[in-house]
């Protein structure tokens, strides 16, 4: 599980509906099949709360939209819901598209760039401005500080014990926690004092909570909707460098992308009231494992499952952004934004795949390539 978790949990799924493993004194049930996964995330959800990982970001970024369990993730969504309403979104695309045409103007003919760091940058960039649009010192330190958070709650979540080592990336996590939360809160009390409705995410927050329950929604959005965009992104120019013959039609792209690579490579739940799951009985407090990528790569949903074939069709056994009341709230902006960026940049450049450098997935706090660099080529 610590070498590499997908190979571990895809070996699993040979291993029945319902297979339990230990880490230390922890014993944790994977979901493999389809129909028991869905039970879990939609119909039977109320039998479930979030898991450990969940925990964890809970007890580091607050009690937010990403993190909470029900009652109180339900009210959050409700408050939350109009700003992802396509009207919404919509009013977001000015943003986009001004951020894309930036960086397509950025790249150069045969010029290598790091382009999983350069889509990092540019989603981030496209969440704050539409999270909040005038604090462009705050958009530097929270992109500065981000990456360590992350990881570093997932770390956390695997191994329970990590948290109290006192490692470089433990500190490094503790200081970057302090330097975001700080940032985010300056940000709030500039909003706050002026009163002044900037048509952002943040100014639409600040009427209608109080400064912490604002300060945690900030910090779930950006936890929750940066880095899963450049991931899709960056796989997404991957499989296309890799498969140049493959149409350009970015609605079937993304999805095959998010299919053979989907980012949120753990999703964790904890029993709430006894249930059964298969021939399994769970009690109250059992943890629960599902994990998407391996079920998006199983070859008896998925033919040929590591082939990258945007011509595929998809069932429901394809849940890219999660499902149920959990299910992804930022979807259509995600949606907008990759296909912003997917059209944009192969309306003017190819992107070839670096000669000498091994691309491969590392599972962090999503399941990224470990870098990519490429050279544009002009179309």
């Amino acid at each position: 599980m610590g070498r590499n978790p997908i190979a571990f949990l895809q070996e699993l799924r040979g291993h029945g509906d319902v297979v339990a493993f230990y880490v230390g004194p922890r014993r944790i049930h994977v979901v493999n099949s389809p129909e028991l996964i869905r039970r879990v995330l939609v119909t039977d959800a109320h039998h479930f709360q979030r898991g450990e990982v969940f925990a964890k970001a809970r007890m580091l970024l607050g009690d937010g939209l990403a993190t909470a369990d029900e009652p109180v993730h339900m009210r959050q969504r409700r408050v939350m819901q109009p700003a992802f309403h396509h009207d919404r979104i919509a009013s977001y695309r000015d943003v986009m598209r001004a951020e894309v045409e930036k960086f397509v103007s950025t790249l150069e003919h045969g010029r290598q760039v790091e382009f999983d760091q350069a889509l990092q940058q540019l989603t981030f960039t496209v969440t704050a401005k539409a999270l909040f649009s005038t604090a462009p010192d705050a958009v530097d330190e929270v992109r500065r500080s981000l990456g360590p958070v992350l990881n570093g709650i997932t770390v956390r979540a695997v191994l329970p014990f990590y948290e109290h080592i006192p490692t470089q990336a433990n500190r490094r996590f503790e200081d970057s926690l302090r330097r975001i939360t700080a940032a985010v809160d300056g940000v709030i009390a500039a909003y706050r004092k002026t009163g002044t409705d900037h048509g952002d995410l943040l100014s639409m927050l600040v009427v209608a909570m109080d400064d912490d329950d604002v300060r945690t929604q900030v910090m779930n959005i950006l936890m929750a909707g940066t880095e899963t965009t450049a991931t899709t992104l960056s796989w997404a120019f991957y499989e296309l460098a890799r498969n140049p013959d493959v149409p350009m039609e970015p609605d079937r792209v993304l999805n095959e992308t998010l299919r053979l690579h989907t980012p949120i490579w753990l999703l964790t739940r904890r029993v709430a009231e006894p249930i059964r799951l298969g021939d399994t009985e769970l009690d109250a407090g059992a943890e629960v494992l599902v994990s998407l990528p391996t079920l998006h790569r199983d070859p008896e949903l998925f033919p040929d499952p590591m082939r990258f074939d945007p011509s595929r069709s998809f069932d429901q056994a394809f849940l890219p952004f999660g499902a149920g009341r959990h299910k992804c709230i930022g979807d259509r902006f995600a949606w907008a934004e990759m296909t912003e960026v997917l059209t944009s940049v192969t309306a003017r450049w190819r992107m070839e795949i670096a000669p000498g450098r091994e691309i491969r997935e590392v599972a962090r706090a999503f399941l990224r390539p470990n870098a990519l660099p490429m050279i544009p080529r002009s179309v």
